[in-house]
This record gives structure tokens, sequence and C-alpha cells, in this order.
């Protein structure tokens, strides 16, 4: 979907504001901004960016950020540029297993973006009769452990942190029930994590309740997210499904308010 459809969608389920935060690239905020402005949704810059580190891969969210500013451009270049890269080798590991898709037509059905993945190489194989559902073609060929996977530049933990901050804007760590180690959560506060996405569809009321007392516990900014990705996934949620205190929304505005203005 492109940002204007999701700000459109957004305003037609009731949802009074968003956040667009594409993986390491926020070139559809300036449209999503627009389309907000049109249709009254108040849209949130955003990004998510995928990150390594010892411990493991970690997605740091983004919010309020200078995303306009070319210091913070120059920390999503690098993953962004390294994509297309990825694909055609993962094309190259399909070929050897009998499974002819060119990364051509890849780039073709990501829209021309230059955040293409996984999903979007998933989606032709399921159009050209490779697998009966996006879920297969992770198992059996793309996942992490799957024989056609090829990792892929990604920035670190700490210098996604520093760069976010530099810009004024605030860090959350994204889907921490994912992560199946509340550790790995204290690990990434003590590198300076602000927030932590307490509301997600990957989380029950157990792991919410986990999450706050967490975020009581350590000062963080309680955020909620869908990570809603249209189609593409094959999630049987749609936008505006997720309900997240409007609470959220103005603990977030006023960290930011209190970063524009120099108060820590």
């Amino acid at each position: 979907m492109s940002p204007s459809e999701v700000v459109a969608e957004a305003s037609n389920r009731g949802l009074k504001v968003i956040s667009i935060t594409d993986h390491d690239t926020t070139d559809g905020v300036e449209e999503a901004l627009k389309a907000g402005a049109r249709l009254g949704v108040t849209v949130i810059p955003g990004v998510e960016i995928s990150t390594t580190d010892p411990r493991g891969e970690f997605h740091i969210l983004g919010y309020f950020m200078d995303f306009r500013n070319p210091g913070f451009q120059s920390l999503l270049k690098e993953p962004r540029a390294a994509r297309p890269k990825r694909i055609i080798e993962m094309c190259e590991r399909l070929k050897g297993l009998g499974i002819d898709i060119s990364p051509e037509e890849v780039f073709t059905e990501s829209g021309g973006i230059e955040a293409v993945g996984r999903p979007h190489l998933a989606k032709v194989m399921l159009k050209k009769g490779y697998v009966s559902s996006m879920d297969e073609a992770f198992e059996r060929f793309l996942g992490d452990r799957a024989p056609c996977h090829v990792k892929r530049f990604k920035n670190t933990v700490d210098r996604t942190m520093e760069v976010i901050h530099a810009y004024h804007g605030i860090s959350v760590i994204a889907h921490p029930g994912l992560l199946h180690d509340d550790g790995l959560i204290h690990y990434l506060i003590d590198k300076g994590a602000m927030g932590i996405e307490v509301y997600c569809h990957e989380h029950n009321q157990k792991k919410v309740n986990r999450f706050l007392k967490i975020a009581a516990q350590s000062n963080l900014i309680v955020t909620g997210g869908s990570d809603y990705h249209g189609n593409m996934l094959e999630k049987s949620f749609r936008l505006g499904d997720l309900k997240v205190p409007a609470a959220c929304c103005e603990s977030l505005e006023k960290a930011a308010e209190r970063i524009r203005s120099g108060v820590t």
C-alpha cells in the first residue's frame, strides 16, 4: 500500500493518530504527512531500523526524529543499498533449487522502492505457484534458517540509538515479546532505549502487563503499534483492530517537545 492509502484506511477506520514506520526508510513519511493533513489524521514521522549486536538482532523504532536531515539519512543509506544485492543472491539460490524467479520480478513487485525485502520475493513465489502461502515461502526457503536466506547489512544497536537521539528522535524497542528474554529488553534499556512497544498484536494481556511493569520500573515511554503490512504478510488483523491508549501518543509527543526544547 502507498503511504496515502495507509492514511486513507486509517481515516476510514476512525484512527486519529498513526505513524508510518517502514523498515530502514522514511521515504513514505512526506506523502503520509500530506495525506494526513488532507484527511485529518495526525501522522508521526517514524522508522523501524533492523539492527545487529553481539546479543542478537533487534528492531528499533524511531519517532519524531529530524528525518529530513542528511545526517539522519546517512544511517539508512547503507542498509537500503544492500537490499537489492541481497535479493539478487536469494534469487540465485532459489534458481539452484529449481525455482525460477528473476530479481527484476521482485523489484517490480516492490513498486521500485529501495527497501525491497523478503516479503516481496515471497509474494512473487506465491503468485507463480511455487508456494501456497507467504508462511510456506519463509519456512521452506527464505527464513533465517532456510536454505535461500542471505544475511544483509544492518546498523549496530549503538549507532542506531546514537543517531536517533542525535537528531532529536525517541528510540523505542519494537515488539519486545518476540525477544523471548526480558534480559535482552533490559540490555537495550541500558543501551539507551527511551521507550517500549507494549501494545502489539504479538502480545497477549499477560505480556502487556509485564511490559507495563518494566516500563514503570525503568521510566520508559509506553507505545503501541499494529505492525500492519497491508495484505503483504497475510495477517488476519486490519488497521485499527489494535487499540492503543491515547495516553501513549500524549506521552510520546510530550517527550518529543522536551527533546526539541533541550530539556531531558
